[in-house]
């Protein structure tokens, strides 16, 4: 589920405000672990498998006392003063190496009992590792810990300490792959990777190399950065010579014109080789004309590719308030008379509630149900981009069949309030996100009773399903939909398509029918469902949407779709029972109902 990493982008300074947490840069291999009922696995940030090289790491996350998690971490060595540093990783992976002193610096958790994390707060995901290996650390995992604010504080100690640089991070981020600007790092001094064109030999004295020629790729064409002659051992020098004679080029890389500067004898002596190798290399600073000063060989990198290899630019960190500026107009306004719900209230919930409720619509198309005078008012279904829509409101477009949609989605807290502030009640999500449109990541139930149904019989129904979902291995959650009936959703690994998923779960509604027909129905015909409860499986396909996690009804008095324990259910007195006054204390003292893992159908 985790492919790929988190990547930090390169900053000038370090950002300030108690939003951002501050934690040391490591100097290693970034890797993802994953544990699963015992077995371990080692992931590069290329999904490189590396578990063979780290045994210690292996053996440390197999005594964690959870039979599944997934761990963000940077694998290292440290020296008698705790710093990390890249070339004694290197050696003790090389021949003859004591990989004993690798540890694991760990800073993040995706992923704890089956539980996805991804979309939580960092701050939360932070305090659910400390808790798993930060009091009782394992020799060979270490907690990654951070200091709150004071950033430029800590990269003068930092660079005091002769360390790398640091890397800052939102403390109200979710996990997003790829490189993202909630993340920044800067470094002490310049460093990044190149790749290596080619090489010359030393031109006197025992040493084997004497110097590698090195480029980066811009718009996809590589560009020359220079030379380093420095840095690398004797024993380094002949490992990399021998590896450069299985990459060979019969001809030079770059033209004299793309190296310019370069004399026509030391061009005669450079042995080229093709653009595959990395090594990393630290240095002061970039000239005017695109080449590196002072630099000093690393070692070289495998975990990354070549391609992915451009010239890192410093940015200044995006000034980030400590909760995003949306102004919420005509906060009086009354939506519900029933309860006297302000748009003010609806507002102040979903600031409170967006951790939960953005873990499961971010980054999915959405549908609004917007009430702009109030849920007594005039309400419309709005899907499509419109006029008037904040910046935080991104638009998607996906064809299918010959159709051309369009939709929107959002990512954070501040996409949420702007829909807020437009009006927005009702939030209904799609079961797929936009980055995998045709797979969905959840197929849902929907238990409608009709009017002459007793909720008692309604809650029946759910544990039936649950039961017969649980035959074919499946796990499902509970939600009251704030309105009339209940819903199940069984998260998915994204790895089936739409039609799939909805044949599984109409089988499903059907094998349900079939067992009580007196008691079920699963076809639309309203003049059908009379005394009957309707298994809604028509959610699981292109466009079709269910109202969100945690999302307030436009119903009197505004009752909140409310996720619940399976073990609240005999309790339940009715599935709009939650106002906005119960759901608040609900987030102030009750953690979010255990979600199970991602799941594959089962036949």
């Amino acid at each position: 589920r985790y492919g790929a990493v988190q990547l930090a982008t390169l900053g000038e300074e370090p950002p300030e405000g108690g939003q951002w947490l501050h934690e040391i840069k490591f100097d290693g291999y970034r890797l993802l672990g994953y544990l699963s009922e015992g077995k371990v696995c080692l992931r590069t940030r290329n999904g490189n498998d590396w578990t063979a090289s780290f045994p210690t790491i292996v053996a440390a996350m197999k005594r964690l006392p959870v039979p599944n998690a997934v761990l963000d971490m940077e694998a290292v060595v440290l020296d008698g003063d705790g710093k990390s540093t890249f070339q004694a990783l290197q050696a003790a992976l090389g021949s003859g190496g004591d990989r004993s002193k690798i540890v694991a610096c760990v800073f993040d958790l995706l992923e704890l009992a089956g539980r996805d994390l991804s979309a939580l707060p960092l701050a939360e995901r932070k305090e659910a590792l400390r808790g798993l290996i930060g009091r009782q650390q394992d020799e060979a995992l270490r907690f990654s810990d951070h200091i709150v604010g004071q950033g430029a504080e800590m990269f003068s100690a930092v660079c005091q300490r002769g360390l790398e640089g640091m890397i800052s991070k939102q403390a109200n981020a979710p996990y997003r792959a790829g490189r993202q600007s909630s993340w920044m790092k800067v470094k002490c001094g310049r460093r990044q990777e190149f790749i290596i064109i080619g090489y010359s030999l030393a031109r006197s004295g025992g040493r084997a190399l004497g110097a590698l020629y090195l480029a980066y790729r811009q718009k996809g064409e590589l560009r020359y950065a220079g030379k380093v002659g420095t840095g690398f051992s004797m024993q380094s020098a002949r490992a990399l010579t021998a590896r450069f004679a299985k990459v060979a080029s019969d001809k030079p890389v770059l033209t004299r014109e793309q190296t310019a500067g370069m004399g026509a004898g030391e061009w005669r002596r450079v042995r080229w080789v093709k653009p595959e190798l990395l090594c990393e290399v630290a240095f002061t600073e970039w000239t005017a004309d695109g080449r590196i000063r002072h630099p000093s060989f690393q070692g070289l990198r495998d975990d990354k590719k070549a391609e992915q290899v451009v010239r890192e630019t410093p940015q200044r960190a995006a000034a980030q308030p400590e909760a995003p500026m949306i102004n919420i107009t005509h906060r009086d306004r009354v939506i519900s008379e029933t309860g006297h719900v302000t748009k003010g209230e609806v507002a102040d919930y979903y600031a409170a509630a967006a951790p939960r409720i953005l873990a499961s619509i971010a980054r999915h198309p959405l549908s609004l149900l917007r009430c702009p005078t109030g849920i007594d008012g005039a309400c419309f279904f709005q899907r499509s981009p419109g006029k008037g829509f904040g910046e935080h409101i991104r638009p998607f477009k996906f064809k299918h069949k010959g159709n051309v949609y369009n939709y929107f989605y959002i990512e954070d807290e501040a996409g949420l309030l702007e829909l807020i502030q437009m009006g927005t009640i009702e939030i209904h999500p799609w079961g797929a996100s936009v980055d995998a449109i045709d797979c969905p990541d959840r197929m849902i139930f929907d238990l409608d009773p009709a009017p002459d149904v007793p909720f008692s019989a309604l809650k029946l129904a759910a544990l039936d399903l649950r039961q017969r979902l649980r035959k074919r291995h499946l796990d499902a959650t509970l939600k009251c939909t704030g309105g009339k009936g209940l819903h199940l959703t069984v998260p998915l690994g994204a790895r089936e398509r739409w039609p799939e998923v909805k044949a599984f779960a109409a089988s499903i509604a059907g094998e349900m029918v079939a067992s009580a027909p007196n008691a079920y129905v699963a076809t639309m015909a309203k003049a059908k469902r009379t005394g009957k409860v309707f298994i809604d499986f028509f959610r699981n396909d292109y466009t079709a949407t269910a109202v969100a996690d945690y999302s307030v009804r436009a119903r009197p008095g505004a009752p909140v779709a409310m996720p619940i324990d399976w073990s609240e259910l005999k309790r339940l007195e009715s599935p709009s029972q939650f106002t906005i006054k119960d759901a608040m204390r609900r987030l102030q003292r009750k953690p979010p109902a255990a979600a199970p893992a991602a799941q594959r159908l089962a036949a």
